[in-house]
């Protein structure tokens, strides 16, 4: 069995994101820092979107064991690389990956099934709030990174967030990274995502 470090290593030699290991382990990590008892917090099925080579996904799915995710990736040769890390790390049993584009997957079985989406850096603001929503059951939530500089009210407006059933919750940093949190209302949204929508994100 490969540790999480083992795989974080292996994506850095692989060129598929840079710099050492523990800060990538850290920023992910920083997603559930919104509680002080994530392990209770933080449970269900979680859609990771934009997956790229497991991050936060991987990280998460190994340190809370009560979680069952799905990771969304268009990629092939990313998704391919996420099946082996998942194989190595023993997580098959609770992790799988989608290979499709998020605003497709979205109109499908995985509609509303979600207690949380997470994205690391799947778009901007409107493109990701978009395509994330449609996987949340009403009540859960989305956690996203933010660059530590943006400015929230311009980036995530609530007139945008209202056309997605999605409603600003709270923002917290760690050492390692920013983030922001959004609840799922009640609002129905059945013509979201957009056909076409990633080429011209609602904000």
């Amino acid at each position: 069995m490969r540790s999480t470090e083992d795989i974080l290593r292996e994506g850095i030699q692989a060129g598929q994101f840079g710099g050492e290991s523990k800060p990538h382990g850290d920023h992910a990590m920083g997603f559930v820092a919104f509680s002080d008892d994530p392990i209770t917090a933080f449970t269900g099925h979680i859609v990771d979107i934009g997956s790229g080579a497991g991050l936060p996904a991987l990280i998460l799915a190994d340190a809370y064991p009560t979680t069952e995710w799905t990771l969304i990736e268009r990629r092939g040769g990313r998704t391919d690389l996420l099946r082996r890390a998942i194989h190595r790390l023993e997580l098959s049993d609770r992790v799988h990956v989608v290979a499709d584009d998020a605003a497709v997957v979205g109109h499908g079985e995985l509609r509303g099934t979600a207690d949380w989406v997470t994205s690391r850096s799947f778009g901007p603001p409107g493109d990701t709030a978009e395509c994330a929503a449609p996987f949340l059951r009403a009540g859960g939530q989305l956690l996203v990174s933010e660059p530590y500089d943006s400015v929230l009210e311009e980036r995530w407006p609530i007139k945008g967030l209202d056309l997605v059933g999605l409603e600003f919750t709270g923002e917290w940093e760690t050492e390692a990274g920013r983030y922001v949190r959004f609840t799922r209302t009640e609002q129905p949204i059945d013509g979201i995502p957009r056909k076409g929508a990633r080429k011209k994100p609602l904000f």
